[in-house]
């Protein structure tokens, strides 16, 4: 017995004294990666500022257009919770917008809360000049309306920047809905440029302030790929007929429709990727 006890004590006394040597000499213990890990669901606040681009008009599941589905997209990415504002109106112009900036004091607060603000802006600025001047439209007209607009976008980013200094703010572009219609009608194309390089310029005075493009993706409709046969049977029947924009909604002829939303959604979350820095720590 006491030959056993004394056996298993030696052995014990040399695997202490191997451990011993080990902790001092062997490597660091390094923390073990497990897949799937729960993260810390960060909160987000998402205001949308603008005209019927954030309303959401076209979009016929009623989510509010790009603002429910950047929601969504975020959301499903399991890291974040977003609360979403959305504050379209409509036939608003940047002066309208501005003015509601001003005054309605729930938007106000929730462009102090948002991390992320999202603007639509321009178009019926645009329209307006088309339809005060309509066949008479000049270079000369355009440029005048342009400047404009410049100045009332300029107050409106003061106005927002002066109410949240820190979150990014994206400002989408316009787009010609009427390109298939009129491929001719070279002012119209020309205008659209304009303002869009007019929006460009001016965010470029203001730190944070992304420009979200949608001419490219929404003015021609081509490049859309259908995910269900029905939409890739819509999608056929509308590339088939030169008259129709397969992403603009077919009762107006005039504001983006599902399809449409999905790609300025598509173009915004680029920007917010380019940009996950400003929002997303």
């Amino acid at each position: 017995m006491k030959k056993f006890l004394y056996a298993v004590l030696t052995v014990l006394a040399a695997a202490a004294a191997t451990f011993m040597v080990w902790r001092l000499a062997g490597p660091e213990a390094q923390p073990i990666k497990l897949k799937g890990q729960v993260q810390t669901v960060r909160h987000l606040q998402l205001t949308a500022v603008g005209d019927s681009l954030t309303h959401g008009v076209g979009d016929e599941t009623d989510n509010g257009g790009y603002v429910g589905l950047i929601q969504g997209d975020l959301e499903q990415s399991g890291v974040y919770q977003v609360t979403a504002a959305n504050y379209g109106v409509s036939g608003d112009t940047s002066t309208q917008i501005l003015k509601r900036v001003n005054q309605q004091q729930k938007l106000q607060a929730a462009v102090k809360r948002a991390n992320i603000v999202t603007v639509t802006v321009g178009g019926n600025d645009l329209m307006h000049v088309l339809q005060k001047h309509l066949l008479t439209l000049s270079a000369k007209d355009v440029a005048a309306g342009a400047k404009a607009y410049r100045r009332h976008l300029t107050s409106l980013l003061t106005a927002l920047r002066k109410l949240n200094p820190e979150a990014p703010i994206y400002v989408f572009g316009i787009y010609n809905p009427f390109y298939v219609y009129f491929p001719k009608l070279t002012a119209m194309t020309t205008s659209v440029k304009t303002w869009n390089e007019t929006t460009k310029a001016t965010l470029s005075q203001f730190n944070r302030v992304s420009f979200v493009d949608i001419d490219s993706v929404l003015t021609k409709g081509t490049g859309v790929q259908g995910t269900t046969s029905a939409d890739k049977a819509k999608l056929k029947d509308a590339m088939a007929d030169s008259s129709k924009n397969p992403l603009i909604f077919e009762t107006d002829h005039f504001h983006p429709n599902n399809a449409g939303y999905a790609l300025m959604t598509s173009q915004l979350w680029k920007k917010m990727q380019a940009t996950q820095k400003w929002w997303g720590r």
